[in-house]
């Protein structure tokens, strides 16, 4: 089985099966009903965060946590703080080096890592609305 994760800045937090990941997404997707946020979650699900997309994301992923029921928080408590650890990193490392790290979801297992971390943003970029993301391949 394929450990995934999330990626960003110059942080890697391992969650879980990609099944895991899939339901996690499929629990928030559930609660979104504006067609902006839903953008962002889709984004970040097959491909990755815009360093202007992380703002929103996190107060999106804050808002979506606070409607979940708390057997559901408490399932996705590594979920949220993985994410909200990875945006940080992320944010931080362009404040301090100028290069944005991107906040995605890679399969954390090595050597997949390594192919995940190194892959061309254009690569996700080229992904259709029905591919599957690369970490669930």
């Amino acid at each position: 089985m394929k450990h995934i994760g999330f990626y960003g800045g110059s942080s890697i937090v391992e969650l879980g099966s990609a099944s895991e990941m899939a339901h996690f997404f499929s629990v928030l997707n559930k609660q979104i009903h504006d067609v902006n946020d839903q953008k962002i979650l889709s984004q970040f699900y097959q491909k990755y965060l815009h360093l202007h997309e992380l703002e929103e994301a996190s107060s999106l992923m804050t808002q979506l946590r606070q409607g979940l029921s708390e057997e559901l928080k408490y399932r996705f408590f590594k979920y949220f703080e993985g994410m909200e650890h990875c945006i940080k990193s992320a944010q931080g490392f362009h404040e301090d080096w100028g290069i944005y790290k991107p906040v995605r979801i890679v399969i954390t297992d090595m050597p997949d890592f390594m192919t995940d971390r190194d892959r061309p943003l254009e690569q996700y970029d080229a992904l259709g609305p029905h591919d599957p993301p690369f970490w669930s391949r």
